[in-house]
């Protein structure tokens, strides 16, 4: 009959619990509840933030690891599946630039490289343009902090001071004169700022060299009016680069500096007073925002005697178009150039090393305008080679000039994309 009154038993230990509202086992204190087992087996895999000891999540929209309550971010257990993570973009630029165009800027671009062959336009070959897509992250930082510093008031006040004076007969005798002088007033203040901040950054680790530090200095691109929200229509027939989940990560753990570099910019630019001295952030919290763009640039390949050359191009504004790579190098011109770069500066090193003999007297004074003549004969060594690098330069760059002029492929494309 007694145990017929039994309403449940401990999974645990199997005790008789008869309190149908009681949270734990009288026997062995084992929870009942089985919601708050459940949350609290999962708290068990909850990380805790290094730096303040709160807990962490990782943020799949924000795709970022990092503690809520002090911002700090940092490798965690779930980040060592980020490499496998998967980046889509969320939005991006239509191509602006037509492929002609971006031709027609490449054989501009060509022949204004010093020391370029000039026989360039004729051995060129093998030139072939591809749409790509390059990723970018744009960090929209909103931030909000509070400064102490002390805060300094200049003022003026007059004071005092004692002059000794003669008289005729040569007696001393002191004489009070009136000044003026400014001083510092000093006191401690603090208050609360707010600012935003916004920073674009490549993330993509394929490209390397100078192209991915040119592709680096067109971030900029990656947030201009044109921005749309990603459709697969703008991307067909083209390349998109792979978003690099370690660029992703090296960039959303530096956020946090840049946000701060900011803020101090903007707490400098407020603080009152004529002067301050010992300012600090003394609290600081910062929310942010973050989008993956696709740019646009053409890449243009090309051969010049059997050697491969790039170039990319960028493609998100029409009448600003920037490029980079690189071009073949003549290396007979480029020795000339040299050799008449290192004669004037012989010339203009003489000219100083003879006036610092005249300035320090080291020859005797007789020496003076023997000296003066080789130092300005030293200037003039300097600029005869100086002027006939010039004109070594800009006769080459004419002759490539005129060579652009004849040349069949560019003058139909000027006339489809006149200046």
């Amino acid at each position: 009959m007694g145990d017929s009154l039994v309403q449940n038993q401990c999974s645990t230990c199997g005790g008789a619990i008869t309190d149908l509202n009681a949270k734990h086992c009288p026997h062995c204190g084992t929870s009942q509840d089985i919601v708050q087992t459940t949350i609290d087996e999962k708290n068990k895999n909850v990380e805790l933030c290094p730096n303040c000891g709160s807990p962490v999540t990782f943020n799949i929209e924000k795709q970022q690891f990092a503690c809520d309550f002090c911002h700090s971010t940092f490798t965690t257990k779930a980040e060592k599946e980020f490499d496998n993570l998967t980046f889509e973009p969320d939005n991006l630029i239509p191509f602006q630039v037509p492929e002609g165009l971006a031709k027609k800027r490449f054989f501009e671009w060509l022949i204004q490289g010093e020391n370029v062959p000039l026989d360039i336009l004729g051995k060129v070959t093998n030139i072939q343009l591809e749409q790509v897509f390059i990723p970018y992250i744009g960090a929209s930082v909103a931030y909000e902090g509070a400064w102490g510093a002390d805060i300094g008031y200049n003022r003026s006040e007059s004071y005092t001071e004692y002059v000794t004076k003669e008289d005729k007969k040569g007696n001393k005798y002191s004489e009070p004169v009136t000044k003026t002088r400014t001083v510092v007033d000093w006191n401690h203040s603090s208050d609360i700022f707010t600012g935003t901040a916004f920073k674009s950054y490549l993330i993509n680790n394929e490209l390397t060299g100078p192209v991915a530090e040119f592709a680096k200095s067109a971030s900029h691109l990656a947030f201009v009016e044109d921005v749309k929200p990603f459709d697969e229509h703008y991307t067909a027939g083209t390349r998109q680069l792979k978003i690099s989940s370690d660029r992703v990560s090296e960039v959303l753990r530096s956020i946090r500096d840049f946000a701060k570099d900011e803020a101090q910019k903007t707490m400098l630019g407020i603080l009152p007073g004529d002067k301050n001295k010992n300012a600090k952030i003394t609290k600081f919290t910062y929310d942010l925002t973050s989008k993956y763009t696709y740019v646009p640039f053409w890449k243009i390949m090309y051969k010049y005697e059997g050697i491969d050359y790039i170039v990319i191009v960028t493609a998100a504004k029409k009448d600003k178009i920037e490029m980079d790579g690189s071009r073949p190098l003549s290396q007979e011109d480029s020795t000339v150039e040299k050799g008449l770069r290192k004669k004037g500066r012989y010339g203009l090193f003489a000219s100083v090393l003879f006036l610092l003999v005249n300035i320090f007297n080291i020859l005797p004074d007789a020496a003076g305008p023997f000296l003066a003549i080789l130092f300005l004969a030293g200037i003039g060594v300097w600029i005869y080679f100086a002027i006939k690098r010039h004109s070594f330069l800009s006769s080459n760059k004419k002759h490539l000039k005129n060579n652009l002029h004849e040349y069949p492929e560019y003058m139909d494309l000027l006339r489809q994309y006149p200046e």
